[in-house]
């Protein structure tokens, strides 16, 4: 079988983010499938681009750079022009408009050529947005797989929420969002054959058979099953945590914890340390920096050490999509993932991960958890046991190689 996948994310190493790991989760299990061809959209610029040197996943000669499409023009002026124009269509646009999105010519005559040329069977587009922008949406003459977990029905909900009541603009601007995304939404389950949701929740709200839930996973450097640790050290005082702090999701919620719990948890547990990798901006690290025993450890290539010396991880998510990475490579690494709800929304088998982390939307219910975990050892590994079984149980690249297989052999009629 040939596949062409559309994706707007490199196969890490180049891109070792949340949606990166994403990506090369599909690559590897479409590569049990088939030989695959990569349809770059590249926002990014030249630092982004793919060649064939960069990423051993192209050496078994099943996976080959089909094709690599710069999206907008070049320089800054261009950039904040498209921005301008985009913002406006949010206003004033219909359609895709409204989602802050335009169809780009040269991508989709390339994607149109491609299919007219019936080199491919099979079309997977990674991300909902990107699908739209390429024309994939309007090319319905070959079968198409989107993996969506960037189209969330709950995300600007659950973002405006935390927006105060008296901030009209922002939320006439998330309403107009919302609206927006329900058309890209509809678009996609009118278009696509099969439609990948990474929530639970989201997956739900969607009457259509059609859409299923494709867990994340987390992969440790090397692109395999993270390796689970021993369990963690009795003395051990320190929460970890980590992110794209540049990302308002992640860094508004961590804001809020080193604010409003950080300082409750010092309180019963003054010896206890918040050790925070990824990098942060100069402004936010100076904030940060002002509470006691906070590291800020920029970023880090390997995160093992510092998941080994852990008590507990620390994901305070309050708004925004997200593929939960960092909820998911705690359990994964037998730590206990201690945030908000938002944090958790969406993951498998909802009661049973209820008794396994400390969850709360409250920061003193929050904070009581933590010092709990910090100081009652005995409790701290029963936990650890009951989260390490919990992901054992719900996540693995068997049965996330396994799901795409039966996905694609149910959209690819059987050849001769």
């Amino acid at each position: 079988m040939r596949i062409l996948f559309i994706t707007s994310f490199p196969p890490f190493p180049i891109d070792r983010t949340g949606g990166g790991i994403r990506s090369r989760l599909l690559i590897d299990a479409l590569k049990k499938i088939g030989s695959v061809g990569i349809f770059y959209l590249n926002y990014r610029g030249a630092d982004h681009d793919i060649s064939h040197e960069l990423s051993p996943l192209f050496a078994d000669g099943s996976l080959m750079l089909e094709q690599s499409v710069k999206i907008g023009g070049q320089g800054k002026i261009y950039a904040h022009a498209d921005k301008a124009l985009r913002g406006l269509g949010m206003i004033w646009g219909r359609k895709l408009a409204a989602a802050g999105l335009r169809v780009d010519i040269g991508a989709r005559k390339a994607i149109e050529d491609l299919v007219a040329s019936k080199k491919y069977d099979l079309v997977v587009a990674r991300l909902s947005r990107p699908t739209a922008v390429s024309g994939l949406l309007d090319v319905d003459n070959i079968p198409l797989i989107v993996d969506a977990d960037d189209w969330e029905p709950s995300r600007v909900t659950t973002q405006l929420n935390v927006v105060p009541w008296y901030n009209i603009l922002v939320r006439a601007y998330l309403h107009r969002m919302h609206g927006g995304a329900e058309y890209l939404g509809q678009r996609i389950l009118e278009r696509a054959d099969h439609v990948f949701l990474a929530s639970e929740t989201d997956t739900a709200l969607i009457s259509k058979i059609i859409a299923t839930t494709l867990p994340n996973l987390p992969l440790s450097n090397d692109g395999g099953e993270i390796v689970r640790l021993s369990q963690s050290d009795a003395k051990s005082r320190i929460l970890f945590a980590v992110g794209q702090w540049s990302k308002a999701q992640n860094s508004d919620g961590m804001s809020w914890f080193i604010e409003n719990s950080w300082p409750l948890i010092l309180r019963k547990v003054p010896e206890a340390r918040l050790r925070i990798a990824g990098r942060v901006s100069d402004d936010l690290s100076k904030v940060w920096k002002r509470r006691k025993n906070l590291d800020l450890l920029g970023f880090i290539d390997d995160l093992t050490p510092e998941y080994e010396q852990a008590a507990a991880v620390v994901a305070p998510i309050t708004w925004g999509g997200g593929t939960k990475i960092k909820v998911l490579e705690a359990l994964a690494y037998g730590r206990v993932p201690v945030g908000t709800s938002h944090a958790f929304d969406g993951l498998a088998d909802e009661p049973i991960l209820n008794d396994v982390v400390v969850k709360s939307d409250d920061a003193e219910k929050l904070a009581d958890g933590a010092v709990k975990l910090l100081c009652d050892h005995d409790f701290r590994s029963s936990q650890e046991i009951m989260t390490l079984k919990y992901y054992g149980d719900n996540y693995s690249i068997s049965c996330f190689n396994e799901m795409v297989a039966e996905t694609v052999k149910s959209v690819v009629p059987a050849r001769p």
